[in-house]
């Protein structure tokens, strides 16, 4: 319609309903879009700070873990709530997740779940022990960055290089 001004009520209302329709229909790529930007409400407290990492010790003595093995590396990331402490080795990773205060049973006996992201999007995913221990096998040198989900609780570490 062209001519607003000549149109009855009813058909104004009609017009309108369509209009309002029409808006309400959102396409599931937007609704994708949304949920990820809502994630990033909370990055701040997620986003894991850098504590100790052997590697960027000056003059630090590192010790080799046996022939054709590499060279060990300990790292360590923190959040107000938890810890994440790392032994990285060529081939494995052997880790804890610690929460803040460190009881016995770590976060009231919840299992925590550590995933480890590779930009290629191949992640390997292991359930803690009851103390929070882990050990992630097969892992190849490059990018990475580990994720730790417990209790609620999330700790998001930033990209290193292995």
């Amino acid at each position: 319609m062209n001519d607003w001004d000549d149109i009855t009520d009813d058909e104004l209302a009609a017009e309108l309903a369509a209009a309002v329709a029409e808006g309400s229909e959102v396409s599931e790529r937007r609704r994708e879009a949304a949920k990820a930007a809502f994630t990033w409400r909370t990055v701040d407290q997620e986003l894991a700070e850098l504590l100790h990492d052997s590697a960027l010790d000056a003059g630090a003595a590192v010790r080799s873990a046996g022939a054709g093995t590499g060279t060990m590396r300990t790292l360590a990331f923190g959040t107000d709530g938890m810890t994440l402490e790392l032994e990285v080795d060529l081939g494995y990773v052997l880790g804890q997740v610690i929460p803040e205060g460190a009881a016995a049973a770590p976060f009231g006996g919840n299992p925590a779940k550590v995933t480890l992201h590779r930009p290629s999007g191949v992640d390997q995913t292991v359930h803690c022990d009851e103390r929070g221990f882990f050990r992630l096998e097969a892992v190849a040198p490059g990018p990475v960055r580990f994720a730790v989900e417990v209790a609620g609780a999330k700790l998001i570490t930033p990209w290193v290089t292995l």
